[in-house]
């Protein structure tokens, strides 16, 4: 490698390399390009490291690292080019491992979930009471409110309302909303303030949907749909964020597998 690429391919490693131990070493090379192409650290059409360099700047053998670059390249996140090496493709918002939107893909494809896609469309400050309140021990303060557009497989859309006390994470109330887009608020969150995300509470309930939702989801008789909340848990038992999805009445299958420690 030039000296330019070296240094590129040794920062990549640096900031996005997982020492979590119990994840097999593949795993936590998929993870670092899905995160680091997320996060525009390789931008669409830029040609990744080849093979071979991989195997000099990480703990990867040969058999690890094309096992990580095929599971992306089932993913969609890079097109492998014969003569040229592994590409960074040109997937849109696309979130990398969501940890509550996982609609089984039944197609065999080698992925056990449906690509999904996010937009944000609105962020405030609210003092309105709900079910967010009592998790996040809101008390009399405020709110930061992120609404979301989950697309999954390109077809489903689904409507996300995102709570966090204010101050907790300022990165969420000060960075631009386009740079939200596809962003998993879980892991940037964990990485930016080293806070860590236990596990995940989930209820399901059913519910009208209010009026700047409706026109997102389809709903059955009676106009209710099912809404999906998740709380996620610090080790403590702290709440750090909730979020409901109200989710649409199209076919497809939800794994509603309670997530853990990360």
């Amino acid at each position: 490698m030039g000296d330019a690429a070296d240094e590129l391919a040794a920062e990549f490693v640096r900031r996005y390399w997982s020492e979590e131990e119990h994840l097999p070493k593949h795993e936590r090379l998929r993870l670092a390009f899905a995160d680091s192409i997320s996060d525009g650290f390789w931008k669409p059409g830029t040609r990744l490291p080849t093979e071979a360099e991989l195997v000099q700047v990480t703990p990867c053998s040969l058999g690890t690292v094309q096992r990580a670059l095929r599971a992306l390249s089932d993913e969609g996140l890079i097109e492998r080019r014969r003569g040229s090496g592994s590409v960074v493709a040109d997937v849109g918002p696309r979130i990398a491992d969501p940890w509550h939107i996982r609609y089984v893909d039944p197609s065999g494809s080698g992925l056990p979930y449906y690509p999904v896609e996010t937009r944000v469309v609105a962020r405030r400050l609210i003092t309105d009471r709900g079910p967010w309140s009592e998790p996040l021990g809101q008390g009399a303060g405020r709110v930061v409110k992120i609404d979301r557009i989950f697309t999954v497989d390109q077809r489903i859309e689904i409507y996300s309302e995102f709570y966090a006390l204010e101050g907790r994470f300022p990165d969420l109330e000060q960075i631009a909303l386009a740079q939200l887009d596809g962003i998993n608020f879980k892991r940037m969150l964990a990485k930016a303030h080293r806070i860590p995300f236990h596990r995940i509470r989930q209820r399901l309930r059913f519910a009208v949907p209010p009026p700047h939702v409706a026109p997102h989801v389809s709903n059955g008789p009676g106009g209710a749909v099912p809404v999906l909340s998740g709380v996620a848990l610090a080790l403590n038992g702290e709440a750090n964020y909730y979020q409901d999805f109200h989710l649409p009445l199209d076919e497809g299958e939800l794994d509603l597998g309670f997530a853990t420690k990360t």
